[in-house]
């Protein structure tokens, strides 16, 4: 399946063998990315997933694309069944590679097209989205209390963007807010893109989302790790991540409970596992 002309990056190729011999759990979200040319590579993942390791439970989260032509918008209610069939939970609007995340209308725009769309109507799929923690806090209102959006379990991808340099600003108090009133989850991990010296300065980031939103916390992997910054010309080989430290720091830093419902309990109960 080729990539979109439009990326911004070219990453190896990552096959689903590489994934599941990664991978450190048995149950497996499998994402699509912001540079695939529509869902097709992740609905043939999906379903050679489900063939090939019947021991294994995988789950999907297809991407809403914001380019003209390319959206979810045309899917019809069987595509969206059929995509549910497959293990597709979740709707992921990204606001750095093609989309416009710091305008707080084309964010709005964005949630409420995905909330419209058959896979969170009728399916009840989750809408996730990356943007800059700034954009969280300011939207705070609106995810709230935007009819729209009465019901829909929204999850802010990649630690909501904060960094080390964001504990005690107001922003970053704000998406603390809304982890607090079960407004938004957050995925915890990638600590590197956060904090690329040490991800032991990402230490006051987690231990916020673990006393302030404990059930709305999830973790993700970021495999295959891919190195965005080469351009489009490069097929650049992925970064170098210890996977296993991140986990050993993010265990040391939450409770016994707080480690349960990030990595069992609340995935479990968001993705429908």
């Amino acid at each position: 399946h080729p990539f979109k002309a439009s990326r911004t990056y070219t990453p190896e190729a990552a096959p689903l063998s590489a994934l599941v011999a990664a991978s450190l759990a048995d149950r497996i979200m499998i994402v699509q990315a912001s540079i695939e040319d529509g869902p097709a590579n992740l609905i043939d993942n999906l379903r050679d997933a489900r063939a090939q390791h019947p021991d294994k439970l995988f789950r999907g989260t297809v991407f809403a694309d914001p380019e003209p032509g390319r959206g979810l918008d045309a899917l019809s209610a069987g595509d969206f069944a059929m995509l549910h069939d497959l293990g597709v939970r979740s709707i992921r609007i990204h606001g750095s590679y093609g989309g416009n995340g710091a305008n707080a209308s084309w964010v709005q725009e964005q949630f409420r097209r995905a909330a419209a769309l058959d896979g969170v109507a009728t399916h009840g799929w989750s809408v996730s989205a990356q943007l800059p923690l700034a954009m969280w806090a300011a939207i705070g209102e609106f995810l709230q209390h935007d009819a729209a959006l009465a019901g829909v379990a929204v999850v802010a991808d990649h630690n909501g963007s904060a960094t080390p340099e964001d504990v005690g600003s107001a922003e970053f108090a704000a998406f603390l807010r809304l982890l607090e009133a079960q407004t938004v989850h957050v995925k915890v991990g990638a600590l590197h893109r956060r904090s690329p010296e040490d991800i032991a300065r990402m230490k006051a980031v987690v231990e916020g989302f673990a006393a302030s939103g404990p059930g709305m916390m999830v973790w993700g992997s970021d495999w295959p790790h891919v190195d965005t910054t080469q351009g489009p010309e490069v097929v650049s080989p992925p970064l170098v991540v210890d996977t296993p430290a991140e986990l050993r720091a993010i265990r040391s830093w939450v409770s016994d409970e707080q480690w349960q419902r990030l990595l069992v309990e609340n995935p479990a109960r968001l993705f429908d596992v």
